[in-house]
Order: structure tokens, then sequence, then C-alpha cells
């Protein structure tokens, strides 16, 4: 296939690539020519190149069992907000971890249930049940206390790892940290167990951040990272900048990926920095800049980082979502006003996410 009409497929795989991934699902019904052509995984991985240098922020209901509740609301630096439906999977869920176009979902009905879904093309994939019961069965929406997700690009591999402290009946907790992973690979679970003690952050539980092989936690102390490396099987921790651990108390932290990258970002005195993880054995740390919350003013008490690229950081409170260019260094409102009624406000540390938008299939 050297063209399609009078322009030859070179340039038409380039003025496709730049087009939305929502018309371009839409396109594949144009002929058989362009269905095969936007269906092919050279076309996949360019598009994805092109589209996430353009980042997007999924936001929740905070209940998912209120109606309408499957509505995403979808948050764009450059274009009003709009909705994200996940009617399709036909169950009440809740988004867990975002990955290169990919979320993770729990099925709020069916504990245990996970789902690997691309809100875009509306396709999932059902993960097989674990045989452990849920960690945490005194909190009724939270299947697992640290849910990750790394799906790779360029083999469509994707890892899913659930964990949390084991409680045997009658106990608050126990000491034992069980984790069960799921590889794509195996379309199987593996579980291990650690004596970790450390807890995790409510802000950041479902703050998973991945690179090429692990996947990242923030502890609740905010002095160190917890990683589940799953190419090598093993758990471990890695100290947190010193410019953060000898920031005074009142300080805030977040764990956010940059571009592939662990990255933190502490929030004290009205200073956001950010940090990014460059060798992770060494545990060496750079700073990528440092930015002053006074324009924004009471915002900055309030405001949530939930996601960042090379241009852009977006920054939530429970009814508006900012997005600083760290081009031109101005603060501007990301889309429009959060769609909530009189009285109620979004939980964004919980229920806000990361999304690239992708066409990436389920199932491979």
């Amino acid at each position: 296939m050297d063209e399609i009409g009078f322009l030859p497929i070179d340039l038409i795989i380039q003025i496709l690539c730049r087009l939305p991934s929502k018309s371009l699902v839409r396109f594949k019904s144009v002929c058989k020519s362009w269905c095969r052509l936007i269906s092919s995984t050279h076309f996949m991985q360019l598009h994805f190149r092109v589209s996430s240098q353009t980042l997007q922020i999924v936001i929740q209901p905070p209940d998912p069992t209120e109606p309408n509740s499957e509505k995403l609301l979808l948050i764009d630096p450059f274009n009003p907000s709009s909705n994200l439906s996940l009617d399709f999977m036909d169950d009440c869920i809740k988004v867990r971890a975002s990955s290169n176009g990919m979320l993770c979902c729990s099925s709020v009905k069916n504990k245990g249930l996970y789902y690997l879904c691309n809100p875009i093309t509306r396709e999932f994939r059902v993960l097989p049940r674990t045989r452990d019961r849920p960690f945490t069965r005194t909190q009724p929406f939270y299947e697992a206390t640290l849910v990750g997700l790394c799906f790779n690009p360029i083999s469509f591999r994707f890892t899913v790892v659930l964990a949390g402290f084991y409680r045997s009946f009658g106990q608050f907790r126990g000491n034992q940290f069980v984790s069960n992973v799921f590889d794509s690979e195996t379309n199987s679970w593996r579980r291990f167990e650690f004596p970790l003690i450390d807890e995790f952050t409510h802000m950041n539980r479902n703050q998973a951040v991945h690179d090429i092989c692990s996947i990242y936690w923030l502890t609740q102390s905010c002095t160190h990272l917890l990683y589940f490396d799953f190419e090598l099987e093993l758990w471990g921790k890695i100290s947190l900048p010193p410019e953060i651990l000898g920031t005074q108390n009142g300080s805030r932290v977040y764990l956010l990926e940059f571009e592939g990258l662990v990255s933190v970002i502490e929030i004290s005195q009205g200073v956001m920095s950010t940090f990014i993880l460059k060798d992770r054995n060494l545990e060496k740390w750079d700073l990528l800049d440092r930015v002053r919350l006074k324009c924004i003013g009471g915002f900055a008490n309030s405001g949530l980082p939930v996601g960042q690229n090379s241009c852009f950081v977006f920054v939530a409170a429970q009814r508006n979502v900012l997005a600083y260019d760290r081009r031109s260094r101005v603060w501007k409102e990301a889309g429009s006003r959060l769609r909530c009624g009189p009285g109620s406000m979004y939980p964004l540390w919980f229920s806000a996410f990361p999304l690239k938008s992708s066409l990436f299939p389920c199932n491979f």
C-alpha cells in the first residue's frame, strides 16, 4: 500500500498521527485501508509518541455507586473539559491506576475483580482473579491498599501490582506485606511476601508511578519511596532528596511521573519544588525547577499536584484545576470548572490520574 487516493501513504500517516485518538477510532470506518493502517502497530506507536506530548487529567466522582459515576471528567490544558465514559465495561468500577493511555480499574460490586481498559478505544480486558481475599475488607472501595500499573508501549506488555498489609481475621493489620503481581505475558498472578512495616500515605494511595522496570509509592513518613522491581522481583526503598528531608514540618510531598522518570514535588512555604530521580542505585535526585505560588493565593494551600510533563504541571483543588506552563511561567485554569453539585467536592488526591491518549489494544 503505497498511496491512498492521490496522496502518498507517508503523507497520510504524518497527517493522521497528529489527530486526536477519538477521531482516529471513528476513521477506522472510512475504508479497509484506513482501518488496517490505524490498527497497525507501527502507526499506534507513532501516534502515541506524538500524542503523549499532551498530558490530560482524568477525574472520577468520589462515589462510584452514584448515577453517572461511570463518566470521567477529562481535563485538557488547551481545550474545554469533556466527559469520558466507562459504561462500555457494564460494571460499577473505580479507577485505580494509569499508565501510557491505559487504566487499571476495580469492580466495586465484585471484590477482587480488576480490569485493564483503554477509555479512548473503549476496549477492556478482565484480569483473572487472585487467590487472596481483599486486603482491607473494612474499606468498601479499596480491594488492595496499593495498586500499580505499568504498560509498555513498545511490547504491549503490562504489569499490575496489588499490595497491602495482610490482616488476619479480627486484627487491625499485620506486619506482613503481601503483593500480588500480574504479568500479561503469562496471564497469571504471582504472590510475594516481605517484612516491610512502613505505612503508605493516604494522599498517594493511588499515585503509583512507574519507570521502565519498577513501580513506586510514597511512604507515610515522606522520607522514602517504596518500589517493586518486577524484573528482579524484589521490593526496596530509596530516600527522598536531602532538600526535602531537611525541610521544616508543614511541607507537603507528592509523587508524580515526569517523562517516564520518577519525580517528587514538595510544597513548602509558598514554593513548589520538583525533583527528578536520575539514579536509583545511587539515590541521586536532580532539582528540575522551583515555582513560587504567591500569584495563585489561597489555591496554594489546598492545591494538589496531580500530573506533569516538560510543558505543564497540573495542580488540582476540590473545584478546579490549574496548569502551570513551564515555558511561559504562567498559571491558567485548565478546562472549565469541575461539574460537581452544590456543596459537593471531589477528593482529587484519590480520584485524579494523568492520562496520555493512545490507541493501544487491551487484548493482544
